[in-house]
């Protein structure tokens, strides 16, 4: 997936279900975030970082949760 959203990110989640990528999360900074679903590249959406980062716990929560096959993929970055 091309770099998007509204900078480099320092941490970067790709959010995936059954193996296939659902959505990429950029943690640019302690305050901001970005939100790029895979079959909307062209518009990510700005969100808070905590935001970002419950988004990221909760995805990693249901699949421990219902078993299903729900992965996170983690990259960090340095600047």
């Amino acid at each position: 997936m091309p770099e998007v959203g509204l900078g480099l990110g320092l941490e970067r989640f790709t959010l995936l279900a059954q193996g296939e990528a659902k959505c990429v999360v950029d943690i640019v900074d302690n305050d901001t975030a970005s939100l790029t679903l895979t079959a909307l590249p062209d518009f990510p959406v700005a969100l808070e970082a905590n935001r970002a980062h419950q988004l990221v716990a909760a995805w990693r929560n249901r699949a421990e949760l219902e078993g299903q096959s729900y992965e996170v993929r983690e990259e960090q970055r340095e600047v």
